[in-house]
């Protein structure tokens, strides 16, 4: 109880001051003229009205600077939500223009004469070590039977094995287990090209023939599965062999393991 009046007076001498300096202040404006209270008024509490202007200022810029860090977070978070969403976008545009690009391609593929074509969707690739299937998707309302050639865009690219509901197991022309007549596009040389897991050998050509690295080989239809005409592949290696039989290897015209539509 008796510390109450000792700890306000403090507070009551900081006011009477307060009261002080401006009741002086106000008459040296009246005046219109300096005297030693005001100066001194003025050296006492001019620091104190500087420390608050200042103190005031500063925060009010922080202020200021927080609302524009906040504003440039949000915005940034913003944006990169958007960007997020543009590049899906960017990516299911891309891997729609690779599928149009092949459709177009397998569309623009020539077709052989009194041949019928139906396209299918080429699922997955399996087989290991060197076989080398295809999964392919087509309409059940169409029956495919086994044997049944299959192109890729201009290329040919293998033959139905099998079939369950409207799935067909393709085999690809680099399995081992696969054959195809071929001939050379320039010289007209005939072979069998037969395949060896990523790529295809091609026999039964003579030393004497006339095969050069780089040229290009064609299904020539004398081996009743496909039509005469379809892209193979290149010789990229021709050696003259020892049993007076070319070597030759052949790289698929078209990759398989990229193959998204087929024509069967």
């Amino acid at each position: 109880m008796d510390l109450k009046p000792t700890a306000r007076r403090p507070e009551a001498l900081l006011a009477l001051l307060a009261v002080g300096f401006f009741v002086l202040l106000t008459m040296q404006v009246r005046r219109g003229s300096q005297s030693f209270l005001g100066n001194v008024a003025l050296a006492a509490f001019g620091p104190l009205l500087s420390a608050y202007d200042l103190a005031s200022r500063l925060t009010r810029e922080g202020f200021q600077a927080y609302a524009w860090q906040r504003d440039s977070a949000l915005q940034a978070e913003r944006l990169a939500v958007e960007n997020r969403a543009l590049q899906g976008q960017i990516e299911l545009s891309r891997s729609l223009e690779k599928e149009v690009l092949a459709l177009r391609d397998l569309i623009q593929a020539p077709k052989p004469p009194s041949v019928e074509v139906i396209g299918g969707r080429a699922l997955t690739q399996y087989g290991a070590p060197f076989s080398r299937y295809l999964l392919v998707s087509c309409d059940r309302r169409f029956l495919i039977p086994e044997g049944t050639a299959v192109m890729g865009p201009r290329c040919a690219a293998g033959r139905v094995q099998g079939s369950s509901g409207g799935l067909y197991k393709v085999v690809l022309l680099t399995d081992p287990s696969s054959a195809a007549g071929v001939v050379c596009d320039r010289s007209g040389v005939k072979g069998v090209a037969v395949g060896k897991g990523d790529d295809m050998d091609v026999r039964w050509i003579s030393n004497e023939s006339d095969v050069r690295v780089g040229d290009q080989f064609s299904t020539s239809g004398e081996d009743g599965v496909f039509p005469a005409g379809l892209r193979v592949g290149t010789a990229v290696s021709v050696e003259d062999g020892g049993d007076y039989l070319k070597k030759i290897t052949l790289t698929p015209s078209s990759r398989m393991d990229q193959l998204t539509w087929v024509l069967l």
